[in-house]
C-alpha cells in the first residue's frame, strides 16, 4: 500500500504540477485581459454618454443661439423679433421660455415668449431671477445655470444666457427642459445593475437613473464623484476623464466619468464590481472546472497505472500472509506473461508443497493429541468410576459448557477447549484419598481443605501437556467465585478466565440436576432458581443468562423434569 501511495503521489506530482502552473498562468493572464476589457467598455460607455448629452444640449442651445445670428436682431421691428422667438419655441420642444434683455440687463418689453399660455407669475419670476443671476457681473460667453425643478414641468430645467453682438447689444436667456436627457440616462443599460447620472461641479445630482437620489441632492460621497471632486480641486481647468475601480468592499464599483466643458457637468457611469467582472468570475470558474477535471483524470489514470504495477505485489503479500496463518495450498492468480507471472507459478508450487507437508504433520499431531486426550479421559473416567453418584459428571459438564460457549458466540477452538476443560475439570481429584473423595457424609473442615486442593493438583497434572495449555484455566479456576471468595486464587469478576466461568456454571448446573449423596436431583426450575440465587455471588450473570437461552432453544419445559439432562446436540 505504501508503494502504491508513493507511485501515485509521484505520478500526480508529475502530472498535476504542470497542469496547475498552466491553469494559474491562464487564469491570471485571462483575468487581466477581461478586467481591461471591462474597463475599456466602461470608458467607451462614458464617451458615448458624453456625446449623447452634448447632442441633446447642443441642438436646443444652437436653436436659441440662432437668434444671435439674425442680422440686426435688436434693430428689427418688435413684431419680427417676436416671430423669431416663436419660431424657436415651435422648432424645439425642449425650449420652454425665451427672454431678451437690453445691454443694461433689463428685460425688453414684449420680448418674452413661453411655450405655454398659462405661465404662473411664480414661474415667470423664477425664470427672470435665474436669467439675471447669469447676467450679473457681465458676461462674454454662453453660461448655464444650476438645474432646478419647475413645479409644472415634467422634469428638470436649466437656464442658459449669452450676449448678442459686438459690442454687446443685448442678452438672450432661455429655459431648457432636461426630461429627455433624464429619460436617456434612465434607459441607458450599464450591465444588469449599473446606471449613469450627471452631477454639477459641486457634486449635486443634475439628472440620473438608477435611483441615485433626488434632483439637486448631494451625491459627493459616492466614490466616483468623490474622486472627480478631488481631481477638480487640483486641476480645475483640465479636461477630466477617468475609468477604473472605485470604493471598497460591497460599495466597490467599476466606473468612469468625464466632464462636459460647456456646463461643467460630469457624466458618471457606475456598475458593481461583482457584476462588471462577472465575465471574469465565469472564466475563472470554467478554468477551475477544467483544471479540476484535468486533475481528476490525472488522478484516475495515475491510480490505474499505479494499481496495475502494485496489484501483483498486493496479491503476493496476501498469499504470504495466508501461508503465515497456516493456510497452506493457497494460490495467487496472476495471469501476466512476464517475470511476475513466473514468480506466481513458483509461489503456487511452494504453497502446494507446504500443504503436503502440513497434512502429514497435522495427521501426526492429531494422533498424538488423540493419544494424550484418550489417556486423560481415561483418568477422568477412573475418577468418576470411584463414585456411582458422579459417573458421567465430567462428560456432562463438558457438553453443557460447549452449549453455553456456543450461545456466547465463542470460536470453534474455544469450544473445543471448553469440551476438554469440562471433561478434565476434576482431574485433580485423582490425588485425593478415596476416604475423603467417596465419603457419603458431610466433610469436616480439614477434609474440605484437602478436597479444595484438587484444582491445583489438576493444574499440575495437565501442565506438562502443551496442547492443553488453554485448558489449565478451566481446571484451576472452575471453583473461583464471581465475588472473589472462591479458591484456589480468590480471583474476582472478570479476572476469572471466561472458560473457567463457563465450566464453573456447567459444574454447578450438573450438581443441581443429578443425584448426590447429600441431595436428590432437583427439577430444572428449582435448579435454575438455585443458579439465579448464586448469580452475582458465585456465578457470572452473563453465563447464567446464556444457559437460560440454551434451555429455551432446546424447548425444555422447566416444570416436571427431575432427571439429569444432557444438552449436547
Amino acid at each position: 500500500m505504501r508503494l502504491f501511495k508513493a507511485m501515485l503521489l509521484l505520478m500526480l506530482v508529475v502530472s498535476i504540477v504542470p497542469t496547475l502552473m498552466v491553469g494559474w498562468l491562464s487564469v491570471s493572464h485571462t483575468r487581466e485581459l477581461l478586467v481591461r476589457d471591462a474597463q475599456e467598455l466602461a470608458q467607451e460607455r462614458v464617451k458615448q454618454l458624453r456625446l449623447k448629452a452634448e447632442i441633446f444640449l447642443g441642438e436646443p442651445t444652437d436653436a436659441v443661439l440662432g437668434l444671435a445670428r439674425v442680422p440686426d436682431f435688436f434693430l428689427l421691428p418688435i413684431e419680427a423679433q417676436q416671430t423669431h422667438l416663436a419660431s424657436v419655441l415651435s422648432q424645439r420642444r425642449e425650449v420652454l421660455a425665451i427672454t431678451v434683455f437690453g445691454p443694461d440687463g433689463k428685460r425688453l418689453p414684449g420680448l418674452q415668449a413661453f411655450s405655454r399660455h398659462d405661465v404662473s407669475p411664480t414661474a415667470l419670476a423664477a425664470h427672470e431671477e435665474r436669467s439675471r443671476a447669469l447676467l450679473a457681473g457681465g458676461m462674454d460667453t454662453l453660461r448655464y445655470s444650476d438645474v432646478v425643478v419647475a413645479p409644472k414641468e415634467a422634469g428638470p430645467v436649466v437656464t442658459l444666457a449669452f450676449p448678442v453682438g459686438e459690442p454687446v447689444k443685448g442678452f438672450i436667456s432661455a429655459d431648457l427642459l432636461l426630461s429627455g436627457l433624464r429619460q436617456m440616462l434612465e434607459q441607458e443599460r450599464v450591465g444588469s445593475t449599473g446606471f449613469a447620472y450627471l452631477t454639477d461641479h459641486l457634486g449635486r445630482l443634475v439628472v440620473g437613473g438608477g435611483g441615485v437620489g433626488a434632483l439637486g441632492g448631494d451625491v459627493s460621497q459616492r466614490s466616483p464623484v468623490a474622486h472627480l471632486l478631488r481631481q477638480l480641486a487640483t486641476t480645475p481647468d483640465a479636461e477630466l476623464f477617468h475609468v477604473g475601480n472605485f470604493g471598497e468592499g460591497r460599495d466597490a464599483v467599476v466606473g468612469g466619468y468625464t466632464v462636459l466643458p460647456e456646463t461643467g457637468w460630469a457624466i458618471i457611469s457606475e456598475q458593481p464590481v461583482e457584476h462588471a467582472y462577472r465575465q471574469v468570475e465565469t472564466m475563472e470558474r470554467r478554468i477551475l472546472v477544467g483544471l479540476g477535471s484535468a486533475i481528476l483524470v490525472a488522478l484516475v489514470l495515475a491510480a490505474l497505472f499505479s494499481r496495475t504495477l502494485t496489484r501483483p505485489l498486493k496479491v503476493f503479500t496476501e498469499g504470504a500472509l495466508e501461508l503465515a496463518r497456516g493456510k497452506f495450498g493457497v494460490e495467487v492468480k496472476i495471469t501476466q506473461k512476464n517475470e511476475v507471472g513466473e514468480l506466481a507459478q513458483t509461489f503456487n508450487y511452494m504453497s502446494k508443497q507446504l500443504l503436503a507437508y502440513d497434512m502429514e504433520n497435522r495427521g501426526l499431531y492429531e494422533s498424538l493429541e488423540k493419544g494424550y486426550l484418550e489417556t486423560i479421559v481415561a483418568l477422568a473416567n477412573s475418577i468418576d468410576s470411584k463414585d456411582a453418584y458422579t459417573r458421567g459428571h465430567s462428560q456432562r459438564v463438558g457438553d453443557v459448557a460447549v452449549e453455553i460457549g456456543r450461545e456466547l458466540n465463542l470460536t470453534e477452538r474455544e469450544l473445543r477447549q471448553l469440551q476438554y476443560g469440562g471433561i478434565l475439570h476434576d482431574i485433580g481429584k485423582i490425588g485425593i484419598v478415596e476416604s475423603i473423595l467417596c465419603k457419603q457424609t458431610k466433610l469436616t473442615d480439614q477434609e474440605m481443605a484437602i478436597m479444595r486442593e484438587h484444582p491445583a493438583i489438576g493444574d499440575a497434572i495437565i501442565g506438562p501437556v502443551s496442547f492443553l495449555g488453554a485448558v489449565r484455566a478451566c481446571v484451576r479456576h472452575h471453583h473461583e467465585r464471581w465475588d472473589g471468595t472462591g479458591y484456589p486464587d480468590r480471583l474476582k469478576g472478570e479476572d476469572i478466565p471466561l472458560l473457567a466461568r463457563i465450566v464453573g456454571c456447567a459444574d454447578t448446573f450438573d450438581a443441581c440436576t443429578s443425584t448426590r449423596p447429600y441431595q436428590k436431583a432437583m427439577p430444572l426450575e428449582k435448579a435454575m432458581e438455585i443458579l439465579d440465587t448464586l448469580t452475582g455471588a458465585q456465578l457470572d450473570p452473563q453465563v447464567v443468562a446464556a444457559l437460560r437461552r440454551v434451555l429455551a432453544k432446546k424447548g425444555v419445559r422447566l416444570e416436571g423434569h427431575r432427571q439429569p439432562v444432557k444438552l449436547a446436540s
